[in-house]
């Protein structure tokens, strides 16, 4: 299991790349919903209640950055799939 605070810090991380890169590329879609899952999961990390694991499944950065960044951009793409995992096993 990941620490709560472990995975909010790898979320701050790929919330912080993802900033930059919105700022040259505000419509992007892969951005715009990587921004948005990214914001969510920082809220539910931030409750009193985590949901339980099986109710984390409706991440999908980590999947969308393999497919969409790696090759262009792996810095990106290695930050959302450590904010994704990190999400899903925190406790």
């Amino acid at each position: 299991m990941i620490e709560r605070g472990e995975a909010m810090n790898s979320v701050r991380k790929a919330r912080a790349l993802i900033g930059e890169r919105m700022a040259g590329n505000p419509g992007y879609g892969v951005y715009v919903h990587a921004s948005e899952q990214l914001e969510r999961m920082l809220k539910d990390l931030g409750s009193p209640y985590l949901p339980p694991a099986a109710k984390r499944e409706w991440v999908d950065i980590g999947l969308m950055a393999a497919k969409e960044l790696e090759a262009v951009d792996p810095d990106l793409a290695n930050a959302l799939m450590d904010a994704d995992y990190d999400f899903k096993h925190a406790n």
